[in-house]
């Protein structure tokens, strides 16, 4: 395949990208009335939040129960430096918590510039983007490994992916900050300084956007020590010192106010998939997912110890922490999703990429020289 076909190609699974996201977002907006604030997640039983953005924007579409996590990135992205806490992150339900993740509400809110009504269209267009982006980098990498670029269709048909659009989290962002880190030490297989400080800079920001992201640095991390014997401690330390960083400044900024009770997202193991099991056998079609997304953990998790794939093993301890999260995600299909999004990425590059020797499914010991 020429180069010019490969371009070509690339750009067909954008575009193809582009409709799937286009056709999601509208199946949501649609219904709503084209109204945007659908993607902020307000519920009917969050009233303090409810009031909060009917204060900014007016009438608000609500969701059942309590929403989800966009209502918190809106009053995150219309104060992202906690500069007037007491107008807008005291709506936090844990706002320590919540602050950590700042990278979206940061993007969204034009580093504190934009007004309300320009946040919650940013909100959304910024997920579609990055999902674009997302895509592009997948694309590429699949490429560069020797595999067609239509494996890039693994991000916006990723159902984790696209709940992370529905509810306005910011799982989108950090999933393009991870795979780009994966692309900078791929595509620089001899330039340490180059490949593999940019990747540390680009987890650095995939950490800042959701915490969990340090676990794909640390897959990363456990590759090359175990495959090599050789310490990429950058990768980690990077954005651990990142987030420690932005943790220091949020307790300055909001030490006066409550700290919230914190989430049941985490049980011993394998308690939370054995209760959720009570949810889904109520519901075919949930019950049918987590019997998909069951069985691909299980193959990805034999196939991806045994590989020597940097999106693999980015991906790997996403399993693990799955074994230990509560029924609160387990239940509902797409917040476990969201939860494995990686895997849901990873998996089709480990069954699609070529194994010849001439695949660099991992950077040769030359990186490190």
């Amino acid at each position: 395949m020429t180069s010019v076909d490969s371009a070509r190609r690339t750009w067909a699974v954008v575009a193809t990208s582009l409709v799937i996201g286009a056709i999601y977002v509208l199946r949501v907006l649609i219904p709503a009335g084209m109204d945007p604030s659908i993607f902020l997640a307000l519920g009917e039983e969050t009233p303090r939040q409810t009031a909060y953005a009917e204060g900014l924007l007016g009438r608000v579409v609500l969701r059942a129960a309590f929403g989800h996590d966009g209502k918190f990135f809106f009053a995150q992205a219309n104060d992202p430096f906690y500069l007037n806490p007491d107008e807008h992150a005291a709506f936090l339900d844990q706002p320590l918590y919540r602050g950590q993740r700042m990278l979206f509400p940061l993007l969204a809110g034009g580093f504190g510039l934009f007004p309300p009504r320009v946040v919650v269209w940013a909100m959304l267009g910024l997920n579609l983007t990055a999902l674009i982006l997302a895509t592009v980098v997948a694309a590429k990498l699949a490429t560069l490994w020797g595999a067609s670029p239509w494996l890039g269709l693994s991000v916006p048909l990723n159902l984790g992916l696209l709940s992370e659009i529905d509810i306005g989290g910011a799982g989108v962002i950090a999933m393009l900050m991870s795979l780009a880190a994966v692309y900078a030490i791929a595509r620089q297989p001899r330039g340490v300084s180059t490949g593999l400080l940019g990747a540390s800079l680009l987890l650095s920001l995939a950490a800042l956007a959701r915490e969990v992201a340090l676990l794909f640095a640390l897959g990363l991390v456990a590759l090359y020590w175990l495959r090599h014997r050789v310490a990429a401690w950058q990768l980690v330390a990077f954005p651990v010192l990142g987030a420690a960083c932005w943790r220091l400044y949020l307790v300055c900024r909001l030490s006066g106010l409550p700290s919230g009770e914190p989430e049941q997202a985490l049980s011993a193991p394998f308690l939370g998939l054995w209760e959720a099991f009570g949810y889904w056998v109520q519901d075919p079609i949930d019950l049918a997912i987590g019997a998909v997304l069951l069985a691909v953990l299980a193959a990805f998790a034999l196939k991806g110890i045994r590989s020597e794939n940097l999106l693999a093993w980015g991906a790997l301890p996403t399993i693990a922490l799955a074994t230990i999260l509560s029924v609160r995600v387990w239940r509902e299909p797409y917040d476990i999703a969201r939860a494995i999004a990686p895997v849901l990425i990873a998996y089709p590059f480990l069954l699609f990429l070529p194994v010849a020797k001439h695949s660099p499914l991992v950077l040769s010991e030359q990186a490190f020289d």
